[in-house]
């Protein structure tokens, strides 16, 4: 009888400490921060005392008006990369000098691969487009196309990458490169001229614009700039960050190309995984609405290596709107607010998720967006 309950009772207990396991890494306990004292709304306040419009891809929203975007050159439209800088033009003007004789200059280690500047396009006295190889060692057939743009008091960058065995002493890896088996076309084998006309249509259509104006014609807001919509759907991928130093830093990622199979609240037991291996504590988590759309969230804290006794040392704020639905019309967008590499925040908890709140429940698309 004995031996009969210990057969039982063994895998009875195997099946308890395994449903342990299992409860201590994929369920949440949430501590949910007091509300707000008085003084600690004031703090906030204070923070909030002045505000001002922000505009991202097709969004906008409000932030404190210390709030000043640090990420200039983090825009993509379809494959190309842009970056942005007021100037002055005759900076403006110097920094294509420099520019050009620095590629003339530019050495291959390949003679073959001689000139690094393949070709120069003068556009417009505002404009001009540099033909380079990408640098001293890859081949010169794939090269990258820089734009230079002066618009509205705002210097731009633009580059894409191209691919062109056109010149007849790449004819060998031009023949290897279209061979039967791989299936390209020939025009693939010399995509420049395509190219070209996208980068100058899409400098066409690009502005300066100051941080906080809002425009009122369909197209996507980047870095000190504006770019109008074109004949095509662009794919987009833009993100701007908000240092508060030292206290946090909010990032705003939008992208209409990021379509994802499950959602944030459908990752949890792996989010969980995590959290609990850095002996994190979350705050708030579950369903929202953002900009309208239906979003996930999840609100967590967590000690740092330089404060590992502080369980509020570390933030992990982040809320996902339209991550399963992203297209044109309906972009992803993801939140984040965290210190990494700052010291513990000067705000508690409460105050935090006030002004978490208060940012991310600003978010909207903007008027004539599309």
């Amino acid at each position: 009888m004995k031996k009969f309950l210990l057969q039982l009772l063994i895998p009875l207990a195997m099946v308890l400490l395994a449903a342990g396991f299992y409860i201590y890494n994929y369920v949440t306990f949430v501590h949910t921060p007091s509300a707000l004292t008085d003084k600690e709304k004031r703090m906030v306040d204070t923070l909030f005392a002045t505000t001002k419009a922000q505009c991202v891809g097709r969004y906008v929203f409000e932030v404190p008006a210390s709030f000043e975007n640090t990420l200039t050159d983090s825009a993509q439209i379809n494959e190309v990369s842009i970056s942005s800088k007021r100037l002055y033009r005759p900076a403006f003007e110097q920094r294509i000098r420099r520019r050009e004789q620095e590629l003339q200059n530019g050495h291959t280690v390949r003679k073959v691969d001689q000139p690094f500047l393949k070709q120069v396009y003068r556009v417009s006295e505002n404009a001009v487009i540099f033909d380079r190889n990408k640098n001293e060692s890859v081949p010169g057939f794939g090269r990258i196309l820089e734009g230079h743009l002066y618009v509205d008091g705002v210097a731009f960058i633009l580059t894409q990458n191209i691919t062109d065995y056109s010149d007849q002493k790449f004819a060998k890896e031009r023949e290897f490169w279209l061979r039967k088996e791989v299936g390209r076309l020939a025009w693939m084998a010399n995509d420049k001229p395509q190219k070209i006309a996208e980068l100058q249509d899409l400098m066409s259509r690009l502005s300066g614009r100051k941080d906080d104006e809002i425009p009122t014609q369909p197209g996507a807001c980047i870095s000190e700039g504006f770019i109008r919509d074109g004949s095509a759907l662009a794919k987009e991928d833009i993100t701007f960050v908000y240092p508060h130093n030292p206290v946090f830093s909010f990032t705003v990622w939008s992208n209409n190309a990021l379509k994802e199979s499950t959602n944030m609240l459908e990752r949890s037991g792996e989010i969980q995984s995590y959290l609990n291996q850095i002996n994190a504590r979350t705050l708030r988590k579950g369903k929202t609405q953002i900009a309208g759309f239906d979003s996930s969230e999840w609100l967590a804290t967590a000690p740092s290596e330089t404060s590992p006794d502080d369980a509020s040392a570390q933030l992990l704020f982040t809320a996902i709107a339209n991550e399963k639905t992203a297209e044109f019309k309906n972009p992803n967008l993801d939140l984040t607010l965290n210190n990494h590499a700052m010291p513990p925040p000067t705000y508690n908890n409460a105050e935090l998720v006030e002004i978490w709140d208060r940012i991310t429940h600003s978010f909207r698309l903007r008027n004539n967006a599309f």
